[in-house]
């Protein structure tokens, strides 16, 4: 049977994706840079570096999805570096996937407000957003890719045998952030440049827990584009 691979298994969000693919019993493989830790409950695959295509090219051929899960914080101020963690490793992926046909695809992206301190982490999401979207017409017939873009992802993280709350800090910032929405939404309206974008980036939904084993059922959700 074919499996998913999911790029970054072993961070916060893709560790969540292959453990829900493992409690579902679907095929699947974490890849990651480094040796794992601890088990996950699925095939666990070391030495991929996403700037080096020639280390994971070969698992494609015959994979039913790919989820790419990797990227570096938003507050690396270095361009060069932003851009290839988040940009280029990325269009790495996206580009072997579609050599081989994959046929579908998950990016983990993100929604972001236009602050200038942020500008490097967002010229290289939106470079894997556009390369993405490109990817059904390179790919070919039967290919669709899925872009998701949560603005804050909350809960709790497992650092081996320690688990970190990040949902301490990140539920209440996603409460407050959901009530005051709307007023800064109007507020935005009047004054385009007084929250520099981040007014849309606060609407209700865009902080949330993510369940993303959808990138491996047999149906396409509403959010594939082919």
């Amino acid at each position: 049977m074919s499996r998913t691979l999911v790029f970054g298994g072993r961070g916060f969000v893709g560790a969540a994706v292959c453990r829900e693919l493992a409690k579902r019993g679907l095929p699947a493989a974490s890849l990651g840079r480094s040796q794992p830790k601890e088990p996950s409950g699925v095939e666990e695959i070391g030495g991929i570096d996403a700037l080096k295509p020639e280390t994971f090219d070969s698992l494609l051929p015959g994979a039913r999805a790919v989820v790419i899960a990797i990227g570096e914080p938003p507050w690396v101020r270095d361009k060069e570096r932003a851009m290839r963690f988040n940009g280029i490793t990325n269009i790495n992926i996206l580009q072997s996937a579609a050599k081989h046909k994959v046929p579908r695809i998950v990016l983990v992206n993100a929604t972001m407000p236009t602050w200038s301190l942020i500008a490097p982490y967002r010229e290289g999401k939106l470079a894997a957003e556009r390369e993405a979207l490109s990817y059904p017409e390179k790919c070919g017939t039967n290919c669709h890719v899925v872009v998701l873009k949560p603005g804050a992802i909350s809960g709790t993280r497992q650092e081996g045998s320690l688990e970190v709350p990040l949902w301490i800090i990140l539920e209440p910032m996603r409460l407050v952030m959901s009530w005051m929405s709307w007023p800064c939404e109007v507020l935005e309206g009047c004054l385009p440049s007084l929250f520099g974008g981040a007014a849309a980036s606060a609407a209700p939904g865009c902080c949330c827990r993510l369940s993303m084993a959808v990138c491996a059922s047999s149906v396409p959700p509403c959010g594939w584009r082919s």
